[in-house]
């Protein structure tokens, strides 16, 4: 089922890029040239996609899971800082120049010809770079920054991305076990599973992966955070990019073990809201 709806979202986005125009690169370059020959036709397809999108946030908002019954992802940090403003005025200034963004640049591939295959080379070489450009833009931000530990009970603690130099505080703080479940794939190289691994038990910390894909999660998840948690020795750290994939694994794994009420109400102190799980939990315990 999940691979039909994936099928079915694909093809509405496809259709949508090439009736909307996006794939046409003049179009594109006559909405952003604001101050010679502007077309404003595109402000239309923008306001069809905002529109929809904000009544589906509201929507979500209300809900943990999909209609498949999948966690969904927390939804985007709206704090602005210089990775976001930097990234922003670059990929502004690639898609005045090319006229050309993701996904209309793999469309583009039906019928661009060779120059859509090198935007698309081009693209993802960017893509391959932007971690290591991006370090000198994190480090800064972080300096003098406390460890952000939000203590779901007094033996689990959740919290968002955590670099490093963050774990000396965390081993300080009495915790024995580290959960990453965070895949790889949406973090910089400094940050990947190898270099926590090695940095984590230098300290003498357990160190478990458990990668949890956004919106994805799995029976084999919700299994190994439980295993992790029953096989530690103290406290468990467990983290993700908002906190929220490790309090949801934990919250399914804790089922029948605690009432749902706890299971759902302790995460909500710190903002995580997972009572669209109530039903998934008591189904969990029932079977």
């Amino acid at each position: 089922m999940r691979a039909l709806f994936a099928a079915l979202s694909g093809g509405i986005f496809g259709a949508g890029l090439l009736l909307s125009g996006m794939t046409d690169t003049t179009k594109v370059q006559g909405w952003l040239d604001v101050f010679g020959n502007w077309d404003p036709t595109l402000a239309f397809v923008l306001g069809g996609a905002i529109v929809p999108m904000a009544i589906t946030w509201r929507l979500a908002a209300r809900r943990q899971t999909s209609w498949l019954g999948t966690p969904l992802p927390a939804q985007p940090n709206p704090k602005l800082d210089r990775s976001l403003i930097a990234g922003s005025v670059l990929f502004g200034a690639g898609w005045a120049l090319a006229g050309l963004c993701p996904g209309p640049a793999i469309a583009s591939l039906s019928f661009g010809g060779w120059g859509g295959v090198v935007f698309l080379l081009a693209m993802l070489a960017g893509m391959l770079v932007a971690p290591a450009l991006r370090r000198p833009l994190d480090r800064p931000a972080r300096a003098g920054a406390k460890m952000d530990i939000r203590a779901i009970t007094p033996t689990y603690a959740v919290s968002p991305q955590i670099a490093l130099e963050d774990l000396p505080a965390i081993k300080a703080a009495g915790y024995t076990t580290l959960i990453n479940n965070r895949p790889d794939g949406e973090i910089p190289p400094h940050l990947h599973h190898a270099q926590m691994q090695a940095a984590a038990q230098a300290l003498g910390l357990i160190y478990v992966q458990n990668p949890v894909i956004g919106g994805a999660m799995t029976d084999a998840n919700i299994a190994a955070q439980g295993a992790a948690i029953a096989a530690s020795t103290g406290p468990v750290f467990a983290y993700c990019a908002s906190g929220n994939r490790s309090s949801v694994v934990w919250a399914l794994s804790n089922a029948g073990k605690m009432p749902t009420d706890d299971l759902i109400g302790l995460p909500a102190r710190f903002g995580y809201q997972l009572e669209g799980l109530r039903g998934q939990i008591d189904a969990m315990v029932k079977s």
